[in-house]
This record gives C-alpha cells, structure tokens and sequence, in this order.
C-alpha cells in the first residue's frame, strides 16, 4: 500500500511540473484554471501530511476549490449558450449545499460524493459537444480529452467510495488502495495528454 501511496502522490507533483512546462502552449482560460486545480490538489496533499487525525473537515474544505475549479475549466471548454446556463444553475445548486452543510452538519457526509456527481455531469456534457463537433475527428490531439478521460474514471469511483466512507461502511485503511490507484489513472492521463498532444484547444 505504501508504494501506491508514494507513486499515486509523486504523478499528482509531476502533472503540476508538467503542466507549468506546457503553460505557454495554452492560451486558454481552461488551462489557467486546470493548473490552479492541480496546485491546489498538491498543496492540499502537502498540508494534509501534516494532519494526522480527524481531517474530514480539511477534506470538506478542498470540496469547495475542487469543485469550482473544475466547474470552471468546464466552463471555459464548453461552447453551448444552454450547457453554459445548465452548468451554472448545476454550480450554484452544489454551492449552495455545500454551505447549508455547515448548518445541517449531515450533509457534510455527502458533499463530497455529490461533487464526485456533478463532476461527472460536466464531463460527460463536454463529451457531448465534442462528439458533435468537428474536433472529434482527432480527438486523440486534444489534452482536454485525456484530461476528462481522467477526470471521469476518477469521479466515478470515487463517488461510492466517498459514500461508503462517510457513512461509516468501513472505517479502516484497507480500501484505500483503490482510491490512491485511481489518482494514478488521472494522473497518468493528464502527463500522457500533455506531452503528446498538439495545441489544437479553441
């Protein structure tokens, strides 16, 4: 387990390097957000080593960066005037369960799964519009694509793990090891699109 902690966290640090080395390439507001996602995903790992118990509120927090984050790169990608609208009303929704959270302590429990679902919803709506646009022709060329390839397997796993963690099905260290593999996968789709894809992002 160890090693898989130690690989899954060392590819988070190497997409950020990484992604820096390639900031010139895009130009794209995406790209902006999508690196500040990563910085802040390493900088919560940094911080998070120095927390040894009861980090649940620490993991609440980087929800809500997460989240927005990747709203925004969604955001920024997407073209439709009615799926821009859709993921508006999708963020402002989340938002605001996500600070009723702090009152109805509950549903801090669940917060992190219902991101893990709405994630997911901006993704599949980009592949969409990527599916019925002209850049689906070569696909395989867009970094957003591999990013999103990642995003997705990651999101869609973590969602019944997150919801089986904090409804206590299991409380011990021993399923870990699927959620560090799936860090992994994203990673190494992020790192695999960057370097071999060509700037082909509007």
């Amino acid at each position: 387990m160890e090693s898989i902690n130690i690989a899954g966290r060392s590819l988070q640090y190497i997409s950020l390097f990484v992604a820096l080395l390639y900031i010139k390439k895009y130009k794209s507001k995406f790209y902006t957000y999508f690196v500040l996602y990563l910085f802040c995903a390493c900088l919560t790992d940094f911080v998070s080593s120095f927390i040894k118990d009861n980090n649940f509120w620490f993991i609440n927090l980087y929800t809500f960066f997460e989240f927005n984050l990747v709203a925004l790169i969604y955001y920024n990608l997407i073209k439709s005037t009615k799926t821009l609208k859709l993921i508006i009303k999708l963020v402002i929704v989340f938002n605001l369960i996500y600070f009723l959270s702090f009152i109805v302590v509950e549903l801090q429990k669940y917060t992190t799964s219902l991101e893990g679902v709405v994630n997911s919803v901006f993704i599949i709506l980009f592949f969409k519009e990527l599916l019925n646009s002209n850049k689906i022709l070569n696909y395989k060329k867009l970094f957003s694509f591999w990013m999103s390839v990642g995003f997705l397997i990651f999101y869609l796993v973590t969602i019944p793990f997150f919801t089986l963690l904090f409804s206590g099905f299991f409380n011990s260290r021993t399923m870990f090891p699927i959620l560090l593999a799936v860090i992994a996968i994203l990673h190494l789709s992020i790192i695999y699109g960057l370097i071999t894809c060509k700037k082909m992002e509007a």
